[in-house]
């Protein structure tokens, strides 16, 4: 990469040099050196302001809203794009940012990304303790005291079984599932091999935020960067019903300017993962201490679908102003979340992956009046008729033909297909392509990569990671395309985007360069 002068921080490091009688002071040289590489890769970054105009010259443009532009130019100034073409007349004060072989595009946008939490110590001891906890510790029971002897509170010998584990051990009559498996396993390249972030105090969460436990300085957000990702919506985790609202987020820039939507969709999980992350969902105790995190519900697919009737229900008796009650009683600060997702001014989105899965979302859907957009959603080339006609997006992935992480643990993927996008596309279905929480070789641009190699074309590739996450994000025409008026997010990449060697050379998110090589 070329550009209009040094940085700031290689000027200041040459004067650092100092001369002695030979003429050179290796502590110096040292020192400067030192200086130079640990800010090279940043000094755009840091000496940037998006008050700047900044010029780029490549080889190839791709803009995400028409044909590509050869020896094309991008002209930015107070942070978005103010023009793009060829031959363009160059601002006299611009800096120029010149890659004669480099392509392009808008900077990519996960509109379902798992990032790396931040969670209390506390919810994570019984994933992460070396010694194994029994079954009765797992229900919240506690040793007590009685007729001068410790032991636990006797258990009815006609007691449900606890749900079967990988490992066990003999605790009275039955055979208990020690730590599981994934305990120790991470889900990806990018996340601590926690099982779950939910918050677990209820099924029904959407007056929770994603936001709030999310660290804007984790290193996942640097690795989304290298990656050509500059926005995500930070989903929610599928352990509950009705899990939180997620959060639309740029993955680099200044702190106050990173979050783009606080409060976005609320996310809905069908199948198995309300009642299996975690792993410690067993049966609440007969009696004793309350229910806790460890003794949720529901158990059953039938489970997940009455929570999530009942929670719909009972937000519409509450706006007629009946009393709710019964079991599986969403909380009171939820209620007005459900009835703005009825009125359609919060999204909703389903987490489906199976074909009766989505089936049974488009039944929910149906009657509750409700639009949505379906994530994941791996047998969704079973469902195309249907998604069809009711019209739903769906984001889609991530690809692959061996699970990993927690899904490879469900009974879910057992039917994926690397073509599935290009069945989407043929049947005229809205998608955007996901890697949730992969990153580097399985990351976004990889995702785009298989999905090119099984079927769709290099511009339906772009769009399905730039310009359509865009719109399902409700920021169409602001980010993941270079036009007039659009924010400057934008990657330079060192081929084409999807060929086996490209890397991101330049990544520059709101007019200023986050991310070079």
């Amino acid at each position: 990469m070329t550009t209009s002068g040094p940085c700031r921080h290689e000027q200041h490091a040459f004067r650092c040099v100092g001369v002695n009688a030979l003429g050179i002071d290796p502590l110096g040289v040292c020192v400067a050196l030192a200086m130079v590489l640990s800010t090279a890769g940043l000094c755009w970054a840091e000496d940037g302001d998006e008050t700047d105009t900044i010029v780029i010259k490549a080889k190839r443009i791709h803009t995400g809203v028409g044909e590509s532009i050869d020896q094309g130019i991008v002209v930015i100034q107070g942070g978005r794009i103010t023009a793009v073409g060829r031959d363009l007349r160059l601002p006299e004060d611009a800096r120029v940012i010149e890659e004669p072989n480099g392509v392009v595009t808008p900077g990519l946008i996960d509109a379902c990304c798992a990032v790396d939490f931040e969670v209390p110590q506390e919810a994570t001891d019984w994933v992460r303790s070396p010694r194994q906890y029994s079954f009765w510790e797992a229900l919240g029971h506690t040793r007590h005291d009685g007729h001068g002897s410790t032991g636990w509170e006797p258990v009815p010998q006609d007691r449900e079984r606890p749900q079967d584990g990988a490992a066990t051990h003999t605790c009275g009559h039955y055979q208990l599932p020690l730590r599981p498996a994934e305990a120790t396993e991470a889900l990806s390249a990018a996340q601590s091999p926690r099982l779950t972030w939910a918050e677990h105090s209820s099924e029904v969460t959407p007056h929770r935020l994603v936001a709030d436990s999310l660290n804007l300085l984790s290193n996942d957000f640097a690795r989304l960067v290298k990656g050509g990702v500059t926005t995500v919506y930070v989903s929610p985790d599928s352990a509950n019903v009705i899990g939180s609202r997620g959060a639309i987020v740029k993955t680099a820039g200044p702190l106050g300017e990173r979050i783009v939507r606080q409060a976005d969709a609320v996310k809905a999980t069908l199948g198995g993962d309300p009642s299996r992350r975690g792993r410690s969902n067993y049966l609440p105790p007969l009696y004793g201490p309350t229910p806790s995190f460890h003794t949720r519900r529901p158990t059953t697919r039938m489970g997940v679908e009455w929570v999530f009737r009942k929670a719909f229900y009972d937000a519409e008796r509450a706006r007629a102003g009946s009393e709710i009650h019964g079991a599986d009683m969403p909380p009171a600060a939820a209620v007005p979340v459900l009835q703005q997702i009825l009125d359609g001014a919060v999204p909703l989105r389903f987490q489906a992956r199976k074909q009766h899965d989505i089936f049974t979302a488009l039944r929910l859907a149906a009657e509750f009046k409700l639009s949505f957009i379906l994530e994941e959603a791996t047998e969704a080339y079973r469902c195309l008729p249907q998604l069809q006609a009711a019209d739903v997006p769906v984001i889609f992935g991530p690809l692959y033909m061996t699970p990993s992480g927690y899904r490879r643990r469900t009974d879910e993927v057992d039917r994926p297909r690397l073509n599935a996008p290009r069945q989407l596309a043929d049947a005229g279905i809205q998608f955007a392509l996901t890697a949730q929480e992969l990153r580097d070789e399985e990351g976004l641009v990889r995702q785009g990569m298989l999905a090119m190699r099984n079927g769709l074309s290099a511009e339906e590739t772009l769009r399905a990671l730039t310009a359509t996450p865009a719109a399902m994000l409700g920021l169409e025409g602001q980010l993941g395309v270079l036009a007039p008026g659009a924010a400057a997010d934008l990657v330079i990449w060192n081929t084409e985007p999807f060929d086996a060697t490209s890397r991101p050379l330049v990544v520059m998110v709101g007019g200023r360069v986050v991310y070079e090589e």
